[in-house]
């Protein structure tokens, strides 16, 4: 015999939870036939419509609480208060509202206060309550407050009475992720189930989906099954008493969306995530005055704007720590000043100095020969030197006057020239530069060639670019040989080049990257030129070149001689000044090498000078001696660009006439 057994309707609930609750001697304010008992009723049969409801067990598990407030001393169930009035006096409410920026999160939590002020009176009428899911998703970069936020989020839904309970569980991907076959699926099963009626958050949930190895939008069985277990038992209908939020980074967080179940999507959407933005400066200035006064630290005017500044330098890079930044530049600046003050007795009256942000906060004013120094083993390029000296100039009248110096300095260039002239070691040095101006947050130089930016195969090429955009965010991106870029010498179909060239030159005007790195595009004159015509866009990204010249022959001998002092070596220059003497001879055979197809300028004098360093140590009289000087005839020279001459197989050019026009 059969028997079809029903779940318990209304009246039967009723009646049970009655019985039950005597059982436990509570009584129910308002009374057994009050609304309270009735709304209490309505709640859980409520939850008939999903598959787990469980009847009879439901109510034997049911808190006294259960979707009310009750008075942990006393055995009565009293009716809770409307939401608005708890939400005004709501010691999370009021934390939230203190927080600095978070707008859309604050709308939000006001509409869902108004939400369960309506459901409230709704319940009251005997009318079903407005459902709509609790399931969030908070997407932002780090130290933007989106686990603080998260915590107060859930614990407003708790208290607006919108889950059962009150409690909010803080959960990362390494709580559900097992170690062995089918504990992947177990452990997000028992979490859930530990989770109901309560807030769930998972932290770092973008670390639920990780990127195979072979770079294929595949991510690892375990992974795989966390997502596909919280999918196949969180309901994508509302009214389900639990609320779970995803915490993570936005680009992160958008491929688990895409490379996961999808039925992730239904239960979460991404199209109603919190966006919790980079700290603009006037909001990092809020916070960084606020921390202050909570630490009780005082800063002089200057010391405050030096913090700002410092504050600033690193916002163009990824994953900047916005409210973390403060704090840990707040720690900094507290060991400094102790430091500074730890023979003092009393600090009555001290105040933090900008020194104690950043020691050399006046690095952009102070170094009027900067650029000299820092080109000072560099010949022949005095141009170069100028010009940089006038952009530091113009930097800091600029800012004397209040005015940001940014967006009239050029923040990209073509550096084209022969080989060996320098462009690589310029490029290190112009990040200094632009680091001491404060335009950089470091003086790091990423390297690239063209075979860093182009795919192998379509639809690569683009996500490579903005990468290696990425990584040098705050930095200078150095391209060498970038007129391979034109697809003469890549080995790759040139619609891959030609790609590579329209999404550099796409992202430099987005936001994201405009003047936040410095771009330099190095090569030979007539290739880099080829390059600057194939895209009209390149030229007016491009706008400024700086040529470097090849070496003339009195300029690679005092570069010659510059790196033979490195290692104590002078050059005897005996008659070095007379008509037709060595010092002619050697500006004649430099011309000469000159003219070989393969000279590279400095890197060929530095191979010459290696060549010569060996010879002079192989040969010194007295090597236990190093009070005897080191040193190398005119004639030992002469004779060393003759080999070099001779290696390179161009005799016939020994035979050319010699222009002795050198100084």
């Amino acid at each position: 015999m059969k028997m079809d057994l029903k779940d318990y309707s209304n009246e039967e609930i009723y009646r049970l939870l009655v019985r039950i609750l005597k059982k436990r001697k509570l009584h129910v304010d308002g009374g057994w036939e009050g609304e309270n008992l009735e709304i209490l009723a309505r709640r859980i049969c409520r939850r008939r419509s999903d598959n787990k409801f469980t009847n009879l067990l439901a109510l034997r598990a049911l808190r006294a609480g259960y979707g009310l407030s009750s008075l942990a001393t006393l055995p009565v169930i009293k009716r809770r208060e409307a939401p608005l009035d708890m939400r005004i006096e709501n010691e999370a409410s009021k934390q939230l509202q203190s927080m600095i920026g978070l707008n859309e999160v604050k709308e939000v939590i006001n509409e869902l206060a108004l939400r369960a002020n309506t459901n409230y009176h709704r319940e009251i009428q005997g009318l079903p309550p407005i459902e709509t899911s609790l399931n969030r998703v908070f997407l932002g970069p780090p130290g933007t407050g989106k686990t603080t936020v998260a915590r107060l989020y859930g614990q407003l839904i708790a208290d607006l009475g919108l889950i059962s309970s009150g409690e909010v569980s803080l959960k990362n991907p390494s709580d559900f992720i097992g170690k062995y076959t089918g504990e992947s699926e177990a452990k997000p099963r028992q979490i859930l189930h530990d989770s109901q009626g309560r807030v769930l958050v998972i932290d770092d949930a973008h670390m639920l989906y990780q990127r195979s190895g072979d770079g294929s939008d595949c991510s690892d069985p375990y992974r795989l099954a966390v997502v596909d277990t919280l999918v196949a038992n969180i309901s994508s209908k509302p009214g389900e008493d639990r609320c779970i939020i995803l915490i993570g980074y936005p680009d992160q967080m958008k491929e688990l969306f895409n490379n996961s179940n999808p039925g992730l999507r239904r239960r979460f959407s991404l199209e109603e995530a919190f966006h919790f933005q980079d700290y603009s400066v006037e909001q990092l200035a809020e916070i960084l005055d606020l921390n202050l006064s909570r630490d009780g630290m005082t800063v002089t005017d200057e010391a405050r704007k030096v913090a700002i500044e410092v504050l600033t330098r690193p916002r163009d890079r990824p994953n900047f720590g916005n409210g973390g930044d403060v704090d840990n530049l707040l720690g900094q600046s507290k060991a400094a000043f102790n430091k500074t003050l730890k023979d003092v007795s009393d600090r009555q009256g001290r105040m933090i100095e900008p020194a104690d942000f950043d020691p050399e906060y006046d690095r952009a004013f102070k170094r009027s020969k900067a650029c000299e120094s820092l080109f000072s083993t560099m010949i022949g390029i005095d141009h170069i030197i100028t010009l940089f000296q006038d952009y530091r100039q113009m930097a800091a009248g600029m800012r004397l006057r209040e005015i940001d110096p940014r967006p009239f300095i050029p923040f990209a260039y073509v550096f084209k020239g022969p080989p060996g002239t320098g462009k690589t070691t310029k490029a290190r040095i112009l990040g200094q530069i632009f680091y001491d101006l404060g335009f950089l947050s470091t003086s790091e130089v990423i390297d690239c060639t063209a075979t860093d930016m182009i795919g192998e195969y379509v639809g690569h090429t683009g996500p490579k670019v903005i990468k290696l955009l990425e990584r040098a965010l705050g930095k200078v991106l150095f391209i060498d040989e970038a007129y391979r870029l034109a697809g003469t010498s890549t080995g790759r179909c040139s619609s891959f080049t030609e790609e590579a060239v329209g999404e550099l030159v796409d992202c430099m005007t987005k936001p994201r990257y405009a003047r936040k790195l410095v771009i330099v595009l190095a090569g030979y004159s007539d290739e880099m030129d080829k390059l600057i015509h194939m895209n009209p866009g390149l030229r007016s990204r491009f706008p400024t070149d700086i040529v470097f010249l090849s070496m003339d022959p009195a300029h690679c001998f005092e570069y010659l001689e510059a790196q033979l002092g490195k290692l104590q070596i002078s050059v005897d220059r005996c008659d070095s000044k007379s008509i037709g003497g060595k010092y002619s001879t050697v500006l004649s055979m430099f011309s000469r090498l000159k003219r070989t197809r393969s000279w590279a300028n400095t890197r060929d004098v530095e191979t010459l000078a290696r060549n010569i360093i060996f010879q002079v140590y192989k040969t010194q009289k007295s090597p236990g001696d190093s009070s005897i000087g080191l040193s190398i005839s005119m004639d030992e020279l002469i004779t060393c660009l003759g080999d070099m001459l001779c290696q390179r197989g161009h005799g016939h050019e020994m035979n050319t006439p010699v222009d002795t026009d050198y100084e």
